[in-house]
């Protein structure tokens, strides 16, 4: 279990997050949803001990994410994709996903096995991922974090950009990913995806946690959607 206990993160002087408690099972999707700023963002960042955290602890089972410095975090079996993607566009592809593998000294089994969540990519193993197309580098960016055989992967707005057909692609990822008992947390504005994909939904303002509920109930009761990310979505 990935488990947040009352932390507070701040940037330099500014307060982001304030008391933010939440916890992750194992092969969980957890939907993360609030407005832009709200911390959503920022709260995966504090997980992977790129935002300090200075209150309050992570953990997952026995182990003390938010004691450890952030290089050691995903070598506990932390994956993160980050908005933005984040690859290194000088490499290719095959270089990339080898980053990943070197985390955790993945075989090239667990290669495999992310390389068929995307077969696309094994026709681009040899192209530089600076020269791929967004939707392509978002596969790319998922499939380096799952060459580390994550235990949770931090999914941070995977579909941006993305054109409609590549972000199904993602969703679909993300149901598989629940199936292999990869728990999930999710920051997604695609609200229709998320509910579906999502086994709880988690609403975030202003650097706090107010609610939180689940894809039936908010198909019954689409009012927190509302308020929390003024959409009036439902449940599919």
């Amino acid at each position: 279990m990935l488990k947040i206990d009352r932390i507070s993160s701040r940037y330099a002087q500014v307060q982001v997050l304030k008391d933010v408690s939440l916890e992750v099972s194992d092969g969980e999707v957890l939907g993360l949803l609030g407005r832009n700023g709200a911390g959503k963002s920022t709260l995966l960042k504090s997980i992977m001990g790129l935002v300090e955290v200075n209150s309050g602890s992570i953990s997952m089972d026995d182990v003390i994410l938010s004691e450890l410095p952030a290089h050691q975090i995903p070598k506990n079996g932390i994956g993160y994709v980050p908005q933005g993607r984040r690859l290194f566009s000088e490499l290719t592809v095959e270089e990339n996903l080898k980053m990943g593998l070197l985390v955790r000294d993945s075989s090239k089994e667990v290669l495999e096995w992310a390389l068929s969540l995307f077969p696309v990519l094994k026709t681009r193993m040899s192209q530089k991922s600076g020269t791929l197309s967004g939707g392509e580098q978002q596969m790319v960016a998922t499939a380096r974090a799952l060459c580390l055989q994550p235990k949770f992967l931090l999914m941070d707005e995977p579909s941006e950009g993305l054109m409609p057909s590549m972000i199904e692609t993602i969703f679909e990822t993300i149901e598989k990913l629940k199936n292999e008992k990869v728990g999930v947390l999710l920051v997604e504005q695609k609200i229709e995806g998320t509910l579906r994909v999502s086994d709880r939904i988690v609403f975030m303002e202003n650097g706090y946690m107010r609610e939180e509920s689940n894809p039936l109930a908010l198909a019954e009761n689409p009012e927190p959607l509302a308020k929390y990310v003024g959409v009036k979505a439902h449940a599919t």
